[in-house]
């Protein structure tokens, strides 16, 4: 996390948010993009029809991350061909770091398994389906990976434009309890440094980042319930100093470092050009023990992070954009009139 900081950083001093090559860079970070996932579709044969929705299909926009029925092509039920094509599509949109954590949130599905007592069949690390929607490299199209406690939507709107919002992403356990990973966290840096960035704070900013004295007990924008709230609560960022800034610009990046450079640094710039209309809130005890909740809210940014069930011991996060997710900004810029007709949902 501390080189994407470090590669943020740089970014902010380049010209046009794309280095080097700007537009014709990204028009081939896309057509990478189109080709790895017209491959993979090659490699199911018969079976690709199960993964491809038109782009207009409201299943584009039926994310989740319970374990329930899903429409797509299931890890499970692929070859080592078809995996390697995969794995392949995940590295154009994906971080090496967000690929090893969209793994082993998956992976943890055993260790839950072995906890309940239940079967594999029920809790299944290949149990994450693949769906693509639109033709890869006729614009706009995307592509969706989801099971339980995962689900990553990228939307590629034009040549340069990707969006990979809504992303959820959870853990159970979040710290692992026994065994021979015993004590490892997946989501460490959401959960460690929010608890120092909340510890920094003053007693009187402290006062106004807390919202309530108790965890929120679920995520108020998840699916189903709408985008952002309407106001902004917490502290503003504007209140903070330059070293509570910092922390807080390294918490985002264990959300937004999932992404490939090509997309996160220039969405970064984003967020950081709004830093000033941004908030952080916090409900309940600071401990790592307890349950607790915090979100992060600005005019490009959404973070919110439930630790509330298994005593604390299960966490939920989820990273929107309110003005671009499933790509909507990018779509109507793209389309410029009737962005509804063509798969845009408000």
């Amino acid at each position: 996390m501390r080189r994407y900081l470090l590669r943020f950083l740089a970014v902010l001093l380049c010209v046009g948010g794309l280095s080097p090559g700007g537009a014709q860079a990204g028009q081939a970070f896309t057509a990478e993009m189109a080709d790895a996932a017209n491959g993979f579709l090659r490699t199911l044969g018969p079976a690709a029809d199960k993964a491809r929705f038109a782009f207009t299909d409201d299943e584009r926009f039926d994310w989740h991350f319970t374990p329930r029925r899903r429409d797509g092509v299931a890890i499970r039920d692929m070859d080592d061909t078809q995996r390697s094509a995969l794995k392949r599509l995940m590295r154009t949109t994906l971080s090496s770091p967000g690929i090893l954590k969209a793994e082993a949130i998956m992976a943890l599905e055993a260790v839950l398994a072995e906890i309940e007592g239940s079967s594999l069949s029920y809790r299944d690390p290949e149990n994450y389906l693949i769906s693509t929607f639109g033709t890869p490299g006729t614009f706009p199209w995307g592509w969706r990976l989801e099971g339980h406690h995962l689900s990553i939507n990228v939307t590629v709107s034009t040549k340069t434009d990707v969006s990979i919002t809504p992303t959820f992403m959870g853990t159970n356990p979040a710290r692992i309890p026994s065994g021979p990973r015993a004590g490892q966290r997946v989501q460490y840096d959401e959960f460690i440094i929010a608890l120092r960035l909340v510890r920094s704070l003053s007693a009187e900013q402290k006062t106004r980042a807390t919202i309530s004295d108790r965890s929120l007990g679920s995520l108020v924008a998840g699916p189903g319930r709408g985008g952002a709230p309407e106001k902004k609560q917490g502290l503003a960022v504007s209140e903070m100093s330059r070293a509570q800034r910092v922390l807080l610009t390294q918490l985002i990046s264990a959300y937004v470092g999932i992404a490939r450079d090509r997309i996160g640094l220039p969405y970064m710039k984003l967020v950081e050009a709004g830093m000033d209309e941004t908030s952080f809130a916090w409900a309940g005890p600071v401990s790592e023990v307890e349950p607790f909740y915090y979100r992060i809210h600005g005019p490009r940014i959404l973070i919110e992070f439930d630790n509330s069930q298994g005593g604390g011991n299960h966490i939920h996060s989820l990273w929107r954009d309110p003005e671009n997710d499933f790509g909507r900004d990018d779509l109507h810029r793209h389309y410029k009139n009737a962005p509804l007709a063509h798969g845009h949902k408000p």
